[in-house]
């Protein structure tokens, strides 16, 4: 701290809400050993308003000003005039893409010694000060011998800065014609869905028990959304001996220094889930790539995008209802896109490790003891329902909802859309639950119960209940028109 620096007292714990604050310049700064004793102006400061504890903010620091004026850079000016005897002064100023246009209020007088000239002129518009502007170019075109006084192109001088700092700050008007057609360059061909073949379950699971029931279950493919990805690799051996497809699901977020997690995936040489959108330029190429919720794919042109960048199927954001995913399909390909018909919706993700913080005496992964691999973990809310806490490999914790999103109200609707690819994903699912609930969907899609069975079934064995959640379709839904 040194004489000039702004200073302010913050009293904010103490002092009643609205007060102001006392603060003002230092006047001065002087040792005395371990202390330092600070001056201000007579009067700057009641010290009766200052409590011992309070915090010194330093609010200004004119060193800085300087340092800094070598990178503040101002906009160039540049200035034509018109001088005519007996006419207005006409000025143009230039700024960019802004002009302005100032006019005195009377006539030119005829000189009686010397008239106007460039020098004199860049000397009165050249003073501007504190202003965002500097002058650059001036040219003037003068006829006969004009009078103009210092005090009038200053005037203007004023005048021309106030038109040009509204026009910049000026909110810009722009109009937009059809919308709509704006975006038909970016439009994908319609695709007409397949509507053939057979329906193919996925089942993404999280814990060895929920992979024992899932390989009797000969599901089309089975992805693995494991906590520790150094136990994940007998896993996928594992399945990939069963004869059924793996898929590994990737982090939802990625960190810089956490690249090492990519290139595991990469060397598991097995289609990947990915749930973050950096990740697809690493990955691209390397495998297959499926891309999840949280890609927010919610229309057509989005969906064109990612699958241009390698992605081979996509499943649609949370933001669309279940007429709105139908929709999507019937745009993008009814064949490239996998629904999910059956999960605990995360609803956040927290770098907060409850593991850690209530059963560890640690304070990171380090010495924690990695309790999240032993012990299962959930939030009870006011209304006693239990919502599933798991831990990824970065030791960032999500919350689930408590019940079940289910879709069998929506099967039809989606399969006639041209859907074939539906996902189960199970949270903290029994082994025998994640039997009953995927037997349940396989004899539903073969025709063996009727969806109206399907979901009766899936409110008896969901642990927490079931709800529609985002896939539900109010009955005055209208159905207008979407970004297709």
């Amino acid at each position: 701290m040194k004489p000039g620096d702004g200073v302010v007292f913050d009293a904010a714990d103490w002092r009643s809400p609205g007060e102001p604050e006392e603060g003002g310049r230092v006047y001065g700064v002087t040792r005395h050993g371990d202390g330092v004793e600070v001056t201000f102006a007579n009067g700057a400061i009641r010290f009766d308003r200052i409590r011992v504890g309070d915090i010194l903010w330093r609010t200004d620091d004119p060193s800085l000003h300087v340092d800094a004026r070598p990178y503040t850079h101002k906009q160039t000016v540049d200035v034509r005039v018109e001088a005519r005897e007996g006419l207005p002064l006409r000025s143009v100023w230039n700024c960019g893409a802004v002009s302005v246009s100032v006019e005195s209020a009377s006539p030119l007088t005829g000189a009686r010694s010397s008239g106007i000239s460039v020098e004199f002129v860049r000397d009165q518009f050249g003073r501007l000060g504190n202003t965002a502007y500097a002058l650059g170019e001036v040219a003037i075109d003068v006829s006969g011998a004009p009078f103009a006084p210092a005090s009038l192109l200053n005037q203007i001088r004023r005048e021309a800065v106030e038109l040009l700092q509204a026009a910049q700050t000026a909110p810009r008007v722009v109009e937009v014609r059809d919308p709509l057609a704006a975006l038909d360059s970016l439009r994908p061909s319609p695709s007409i869905p397949a509507g053939v073949g057979s329906p193919q379950l996925h089942l993404l699971v999280r814990t060895p028990e929920q992979l024992d029931a899932a390989l009797t279950l000969s599901p089309a493919s089975i992805t693995l959304d494991y906590l520790d990805f150094y136990g994940l690799r007998p896993s996928v051996e594992r399945v990939k001996a069963a004869g059924i497809t793996v898929r590994v699901a990737s982090p939802r977020i990625l960190k810089p220094g956490e690249a090492r997690i990519v290139n595991f995936l990469k060397s598991l040489e097995c289609p990947v889930l990915v749930r973050a959108s950096g990740i697809l330029q690493t990955l691209s190429g390397e495998t297959e790539l499926i891309g999840d919720f949280s890609l927010n794919a919610a229309n057509s042109i989005s969906a064109a995008e990612y699958f241009s960048r390698g992605i081979s199927r996509l499943t649609p954001t949370h933001d669309l209802n279940a007429a709105q995913i139908a929709e999507l399909a019937r745009s993008a390909g009814g064949e490239r896109i996998e629904a999910i018909a059956y999960q605990h919706l995360p609803v956040f993700h927290t770098e907060h490790c409850v593991f850690c913080r209530f059963l560890s005496t640690g304070t990171s992964y380090k010495d924690c003891g990695r309790p999240c691999e032993k012990h299962r973990v959930e939030l009870r809310d006011q209304s006693g329902r239990s919502h599933p806490v798991l831990a990824d490999v970065g030791c960032r914790n999500t919350v689930f909802g408590a019940e079940a999103q289910e879709a069998s109200q929506h099967l039809a609707t989606w399969m006639e859309a041209g859907i074939r690819h539906f996902r189960l994903e199970f949270a903290h699912e029994t082994r025998e639950e994640v039997t009953r609930v995927t037997r349940a969907f396989q004899s539903a899609l073969a025709g063996e119960i009727s969806f109206a069975e399907l979901g009766r079934e899936l409110r008896a064995c969901a642990p927490g209940g079931v709800t529609q959640g985002s896939l539900y379709v109010a009955k005055d839904y209208l159905q207008l028109p979407i970004l297709q």
